[in-house]
C-alpha cells in the first residue's frame, strides 16, 4: 500500500506529532508498505528521504511567525493532485488542521482517495490560541471560534478521526456527532528501552552532579502551553526543603528565555536547575538518562497523549502530573504522582515524595516499565493499517458500485431511445 502523510509542522522543528509519525511510518515500512511525507517546504530542511526509506515531498510555504513551524501554503494545490497520481497513494494521514494538511485532504478527495486524520494536538486550548492574539482574555473567548472556523470545516474531508486519547475521543464526539472516530493510541519503538547496555554516553550538556535520584526532569517544548513556569516555581518551593534537589529542563522553544529569567529571579542557580537546550531523542532514550533520573514532570494542561510522557514511562522513569484526564489516562498511582492543576505547592509536595520516599518510588519506576507494550509501535502500526485496509475497500467497494448505476443507467437511457 502507498501510504502519504500530511503534516504542518515539520523538520528543523520537532515535537511529538513528528516523532510519533515517524515511528509509525518505521513500523508501516517494515510491513512492506512505502510512505511519502507532505511538509511545508523550509530552507533548514531540503532532504527527499529520511528513515531510509520514507520519501519526502516539500510543498510551498511561507512563515507566518505566529507559531514555530506554522506556514501559510496554497488550499487548492495542483501540485497535490500530481503527485498523489504519479505515486499512486491509496490513503491520505494528515496529522493536524491547518493548511498543508488541509490541501493534501482536498486533494486527495478531488481524486476519490480516502482520508485518515489524527487528532494529535489541543490547539483550541486558549494557552495555544494565545500565540495568535497575544492575549489571554482574548484566547479564552476565541475557544469556540476555532471549532467552526478550523476544525468542522477541516474535518469535513475527513473519512475516519482518530484520537490516542479515549478522553479526547469522547470530547470529539460532542462536537462531530456524525463523523466516525476511534481511539488509536500513540506507539513508539519499544526495543530502545529493552536493551541493558547504553547506546549513547549521557550527553554533554548534562552535569554529572544531575544524573541520580535527586534530579527532577521536564522533557518537551518550551512552550507557554507547557506550564514550565508552574513547574519552576514548584521546584523553587522545594529547594527551601531539600537543598541538594536538582531540576533538568530539556528542550526548546519561545518562552525559553522567560523561563530562563524566571528561574534567576526566584534564586534558582545553575547547581539547582540547568536548562539543556534541545538534545536528540535518540541520544536522549540511547544513553538511558532517564533511568537515571528521580522523576519526569509535567504541569501542562494541553497534552493529547504526550509522546515524552510515553518514553518516560518505558524508560522506568516514574511521572508527576496534573490531575488532568488524558493525563491520568497515562499515569496514576502505580506508575506516578498526580497533582492538584495548577497548584504550585502541591506539586512540590509529590517532588519531594519522588526525592525522599526512595522505595515508593522504585516501585512506581518497576510499575512504569512493566507498562511498556500498551506502548508497542508495532502493533499501533497494525491497527492503522488494519483501518487503512478497511477504508480503501470502503472506497472500492463505493466506485463499483457508481459504476454499476452509471452502466445500468446508460442501458435504460438506450432502451428507452
Amino acid at each position: 500500500m502507498n501510504i502519504a502523510f500530511g503534516f504542518d509542522i515539520f523538520y528543523p522543528e520537532t515535537n511529538g506529532v513528528v516523532t510519533a509519525t515517524i515511528n509509525l511510518a518505521r513500523n508501516l515500512i517494515e510491513m512492506g508498505h512505502r510512505v511519502y511525507f507532505f511538509v511545508p517546504n523550509d530552507k533548514a530542511f531540503t532532504d527527499n528521504e529520511i528513515e531510509n526509506g520514507i520519501t519526502v515531498f516539500h510543498v510551498p510555504a511561507i512563515n507566518t511567525f505566529v507559531y514555530p513551524g506554522i506556514k501559510l501554503s496554497p488550499y487548492h494545490s495542483k501540485f497535490l493532485l500530481k503527485y498523489l497520481l504519479e505515486y499512486e497513494i491509496d490513503i491520505v494521514h494528515t496529522t493536524s488542521t491547518w493548511l498543508v494538511c488541509l490541501a493534501v485532504a482536498h486533494a486527495a478527495k478531488r481524486l476519490g482517495i480516502p482520508v485518515v486524520s489524527t487528532h494529535h494536538t489541543l490547539i483550541d486550548n486558549p494557552d495555544y490560541i494565545q500565540y495568535a492574539l497575544r492575549s489571554k482574555k482574548l484566547s479564552k473567548a476565541a475557544q469556540k471560534v476555532v471549532w467552526s472556523t478550523m476544525f468542522t470545516p477541516f474535518y469535513r474531508w475527513v473519512d475516519v478521526l482518530t484520537a490516542p486519547s479515549q478522553y479526547t475521543c469522547s470530547l470529539l464526539r460532542t462536537h462531530l456527532p456524525q463523523l466516525d472516530i476511534r481511539f488509536i493510541s500513540n506507539g513508539t519503538d519499544i526495543s530502545r528501552f529493552q536493551t541493558e547496555t547504553p547506546t549513547h554516553p549521557i550527553p554533554q550538556q548534562v552535569p554529572p552532579a544531575f544524573v541520580g535520584r535527586r534530579t527532577l526532569v521536564f522533557v518537551g517544548r518550551q512552550g507557554y502551553e507547557k506550564s514550565i513556569d508552574v513547574i519552576i516555581k514548584a521546584f523553587s518551593l522545594l529547594s527551601e526543603r531539600i537543598a541538594d534537589a536538582r531540576l533538568l529542563i530539556i528542550g526548546k522553544g519561545p518562552a525559553a528565555e522567560e523561563l530562563q529569567e524566571l528561574a534567576s529571579d526566584l534564586g534558582l542557580t545553575d547547581d539547582s536547575v540547568v536548562f539543556t537546550g534541545l538534545i536528540p531523542n535518540d541520544e536522549l532514550i540511547g544513553s538511558q538518562l532517564l533511568s537515571h533520573l528521580g522523576a519526569f514532570v509535567s504541569a501542562s494542561l494541553t497534552e493529547n497523549q504526550a509522546m515524552t510522557i510515553i518514553e518516560a514511562l518505558c524508560s522506568g522513569c516514574p511521572v508527576i502530573v496534573p490531575d488532568q484526564k488524558n493525563m491520568t489516562d497515562l499515569v496514576d498511582q502505580g506508575n506516578g504522582w498526580v497533582f492538584v492543576p495548577n497548584n504550585e505547592a502541591d506539586l512540590a509536595r509529590k517532588m519531594q515524595q519522588a526525592l525522599v520516599d526512595t522505595q515508593g518510588r522504585d516501585r512506581k519506576a518497576a510499575e512504569a516499565k512493566r507498562s511498556i507494550d500498551r506502548f508497542d509501535g508495532a502493533a499501533v502500526a497494525g491497527q492503522f493499517f488494519s483501518l487503512y485496509e478497511e477504508l480503501v475497500e470502503s472506497c472500492r467497494n463505493k466506485r463499483t458500485k457508481a459504476r454499476e448505476v452509471d452502466t445500468s443507467f446508460n442501458n435504460f437511457s438506450l432502451y428507452r431511445n
